[in-house]
């Protein structure tokens, strides 16, 4: 007993359905096309091409070198066959179920690009990227709002992701990634600061990532509090320009803060415990719809690093296949990856070869050739002879 098949087959020339249409004296089974009326058997190009597409990715996103991953162990037979599938885009689905945290980062490429993703706080599932140049408010609105708005956004504190934020998700709270905040707060005072105050801000930093109470939170408070009360003063100082002529910025300044970096690295603490930024994972408010998380290690691990592998892995790609592999990257790691199903047939199917230009279509259209006119390179030239 015949059974129609699963999958609905689909023209090669046109990519219409696909009717039976009766079978050959072999007994395979004949189609036509609905649109075009192409007959034929349908060969097994489906599977053919959905298998060469799993070759091509087992060795894209694996460490596997191309003639293992060859059937025949032929890397030149793998690339002459795979060669189509650098013609797919995948592209992420615009999200549509809401999460409770979503991790948003940007990790930056050779060539001067860079590749900003979003995925989810618990699983780590990509739910989005998006490509820019720097990592700017446009570029994080582009990829937010795709995404439905969570109840907490952790980021490292970026200018542009935070503007974003608040503009495209108002009521979602952020939480601000804490070995960022450490790692802000070395380059200011450096690993090992020369200044007393210097000292203890440092291990007051050091202290963020052992917070893991609401009681925990609140003595971190105080205690930099405290450090304000005894360095206030300290931090206050200023240095006129007359009195350092030496320096460069007295040129440009009448004055300036002695101390600026610890100045610096205090007030930003400041503002994020005041803002609620730092220990935000703490609060029974968000806490009951499922845990939050207080850095971005899920997103730098699992997507940003694997991004760097695979360009490391496969040094000396085209500027363009390397965009691709990223996308493939974030794509395999998205909600639910279904690799054929992106395949077309205009992604392994040759071009046609275009017409002539004296070759117009029916609506006036011009129509484009090789560009080179043949008759410039044979026209006859009559040879006369001198006496």
């Amino acid at each position: 007993m015949r059974t129609k098949s699963s999958k609905a087959k689909k023209c090669p020339v046109c990519g219409s359905a696909m009717k039976r249409n009766g079978r050959t004296r072999a007994g395979t089974q004949r189609w036509m096309c609905v649109a075009c009326s192409l007959t034929g058997v349908m060969r097994q190009q489906d599977a053919e091409r959905g298998r060469q597409l799993d070759a091509f990715l087992g060795w894209l996103l694996g460490r596997a070198s191309q003639s293992s991953c060859d059937a025949h162990g032929d890397a030149r037979a793998l690339r002459k066959r795979t060669a189509w599938c650098w013609n797919i885009r995948p592209e992420i689905p615009p999200c549509t179920v809401k999460h409770h945290t979503v991790m948003a980062d940007g990790t930056y490429m050779s060539h001067g690009w860079c590749l900003i993703t979003a995925v989810d706080g618990e699983s780590g599932e990509v739910l989005g990227s998006q490509w820019c140049p720097h990592e700017s408010k446009a570029a994080y609105v582009a990829l937010f709002s795709r995404i439905p708005s969570p109840d907490v956004l952790v980021t490292d504190g970026l200018r542009g992701a935070e503007t974003a934020c608040n503009a495209v998700w108002p009521s979602t709270r952020i939480q601000r990634c804490l070995v960022h905040v450490q790692r802000n707060t070395r380059a200011d005072l450096t690993s090992k600061p020369r200044l007393e105050a210097g000292r203890e801000l440092k291990k007051l930093s050091d202290r963020l990532t052992k917070v893991h109470d609401a009681e925990q939170a609140a003595k971190w408070g105080e205690a930099l509090n405290a450090w304000h009360l005894r360095w206030r003063d300290f931090i206050d100082e200023r240095t006129l320009a007359k009195d350092d002529p030496d320096n460069p910025k007295a040129s440009k300044q009448e004055w300036w803060w002695t101390h600026q970096e610890v100045r610096r690295c205090y007030r930003r603490l400041e503002k994020l415990f005041r803002e609620g930024k730092l220990f935000a994972f703490l609060e029974p408010s968000l806490t009951a719809a499922g845990p939050v998380a207080r850095t971005t290690n899920r997103l730098e691990g699992g997507v940003n690093s694997p991004l760097k592998h695979v360009l490391l892995d496969h040094h000396g790609l085209p500027e363009e296949h390397m965009r691709r592999a990223c996308e493939w990257v974030c794509y395999m790691k998205s909600g639910s990856p279904d690799p054929k199903s992106l395949i077309r047939p205009e992604h392994w199917k040759p071009l046609r070869r275009a017409a002539r230009p004296d070759d117009s279509g029916d609506d006036g259209s011009p129509q484009y050739g090789t560009g080179v006119d043949w008759n410039e390179f044979h026209t006859h030239t009559e040879w006369n002879q001198t006496d």
